[in-house]
Parts: C-alpha cells; sequence; structure tokens
C-alpha cells in the first residue's frame, strides 16, 4: 500500500475531523480512508487516532506525527509543481493574505488584470489585517504594510512606498480650526488606528530640523483595526486621523479632505512602514509566483 497515501488519508482525517469527511475530500469510500490509516499505525506501531462511534480524537503520537506528515505532502506537492512548470504554462493557484483596505483599493484592479492575462491561474486571497503566519497557514505569498515577524525562509521585496498624513474634514476644521503644532492635536478629536500595542504616537519633525523628534501620546475619541473606518469618521467630521497617502489621495485631491501641520514631517527617520510583498524562499522557482511577482511589481 502506498505510504503517501497513508500519509494523506491520516493528514485528510485529522484537518476534516472524520474519516468520511476527509473521504468525500479525496474523493474515495470511508473504508479506503480507513483502511489506510488502519495499515499507517501498523507500520508505525502505535495508535495515532482514537476512534469512538461520534468522533475522532487525535493522540499525543498523532499530533507530533501530523505535523511532520503535512510538512511531507506540502513539499511533495511543491516539488512536482515546480517540476511540472518546466515544461508547462504558468498555472495553478496562488494562495496570499492582503490587508483589507490595501487589497481592496490598490490591488485588486491589478489582480483582475493578472487573472484576465493568465486565465490558467486561480487567486484565493484571504483579506485581513491581521499578521498572519505564512508557513503555518500555507500561504504562497502575503502583502504586508511594513515587516513581518520571522517566521521560516521568507523573502522579501519592497513594491510599493508610503506616507501618511494628519487628515480633517472642512466642516470640522471650520469648526474647531487646524493645529498649528502637533502639541495641539490634545485639544482636537483624534481617531486612532489600533495596533495592538498599548498607547499610540504620533511622532513629528520640523521639516528643517529633522533631529528632534516630537511625540505626541494620544487615546482617540475612536480606534479601529480597519483604515476605512477610520477615513469614514473622518469624512463624518468626527475628528483627525494619520491616514495613509494610498487611502486618501482622491479625496485630497477632489478637497473632501485637508492635511494639516504640513509643514512637519510625519513618522520621520524611515518610520513610515513601506509596501512589502512576502513568500516562502521554496516557492521562489515556481513559474506561477515568479510570474505574479514580476506582474505586480510592474503593474503597482
Amino acid at each position: 500500500m502506498n505510504k503517501f497515501s497513508g500519509l494523506e488519508a491520516f493528514v485528510k482525517t485529522i484537518d476534516e475531523n472524520g474519516f468520511s469527511a476527509a473521504a468525500r475530500k479525496m474523493g474515495v469510500a470511508t473504508s479506503s480512508v480507513t483502511r489506510l490509516v488502519d495499515h499507517l499505525e501498523h507500520n508505525l506501531g502505535t495508535k495515532l487516532i482514537n476512534r469512538s462511534t461520534r468522533r475522532i480524537n487525535i493522540t499525543a503520537a498523532g499530533e507530533v506525527f501530523y505535523c511532520q506528515a503535512k510538512n511531507i505532502l506540502r513539499d511533495i506537492n511543491l516539488a512536482e509543481e515546480t517540476i511540472r512548470d518546466l515544461d508547462t504554462e504558468e498555472r495553478g493557484t496562488i494562495k496570499m493574505s492582503v490587508p483589507v483596505a490595501l487589497g481592496r483599493l490598490c490591488f485588486m484592479p491589478i489582480f483582475n488584470q493578472f487573472m484576465s492575462e493568465y486565465p490558467a491561474i486561480k487567486l484565493d486571497i484571504s483579506f485581513t489585517d491581521q499578521h498572519v503566519d505564512i508557513v503555518e497557514n500555507d500561504l504562497d505569498i502575503s502583502i504586508r504594510i511594513g515587516s513581518l515577524p520571522k517566521t521560516g525562509n521568507l523573502i522579501s521585496t519592497k513594491i510599493m512606498p508610503q506616507r501618511r498624513y494628519v487628515v480633517g474634514s472642512k466642516e470640522y476644521l471650520k469648526q474647531y480650526n487646524s493645529p498649528l503644532a502637533p502639541d495641539e492635536l490634545y485639544s482636537h478629536h483624534t481617531l486612532i488606528y489600533d495596533y495592538k500595542s498599548g498607547q499610540d504616537i504620533w511622532r513629528f519633525c520640523k521639516s528643517n530640523n529633522t533631529e528632534e523628534i516630537i511625540e505626541i501620546v494620544l487615546d482617540g475619541r475612536l480606534r479601529s483595526n480597519n483604515s476605512e473606518t477610520l477615513l469614514m469618521a473622518v469624512k463624518a467630521h468626527l475628528g483627525l486621523a494619520l491616514l495613509p497617502d494610498w487611502l486618501i489621495k482622491e479625496d485630497l485631491k477632489t478637497g473632501n479632505l485637508k492635511s494639516v501641520l504640513n509643514e512637519y514631517t510625519v513618522n520621520p527617520h524611515g518610520m513610515q512602514p513601506a509596501i512589502y510583498l512576502f513568500y516562502p524562499e521554496n516557492r521562489k522557482p515556481m513559474k506561477k509566483i515568479r510570474t505574479f511577482i514580476d506582474f505586480i511589481k510592474h503593474n503597482i
């Protein structure tokens, strides 16, 4: 009996939480999956799964083996796909993670164009503002604002700069006046992006004095981990927010919003996080990944 079939049956049984669900996923009979797992356990000389009439429970040995087996199957799939790439057109699925607002506004038009030009490639996109573990979630690519935590062997490439501006609506600024110095922000309503890191600090420096950093610690009338939520609040005349250029450029152009404290640099000395694309090193040889990354770089 094929050893890899046993590994696949075992991993699918755990992932799908049952033999029947695993069988449906694999397109085989439930008895076949059960037999494959039984044979695997026999060869290993230990129980991987405890069975009952209603549910399955993975054993301690099974938990250890599951992690190794999943990595083995992942490496085999990657190796097969890399070899197929040598003689075929770009094809397959690219699984990726993208920030919500950034992905919707800046990248979806590019993704749509990419899919039109490469119909044999499918995109599986997860929109989230949370940092995700690329390796743990078996992702091919992650687009993030700023650097990701060190995890596995990742390759990063900068694909887009970013600047942030303090902005408010004309109606709000008419009522409360524009702040002329950073410390005047304390007398304003501020709308804060929630980084889950405790206190929020906006940093400024005079354009002609980059050595003196002014730190403003803000509590905020509204806190949110979604930049579009803050933008909506700014447009509702509820306060000032520190927002990225890619989100507000159209509103600044049309005059819906106005930037303030323009004689100051916000977040100086490299504190402006750029937009980066990350991917695992073992994805580098894959034609679909190389094609996608080149396409993003040329069209951003």
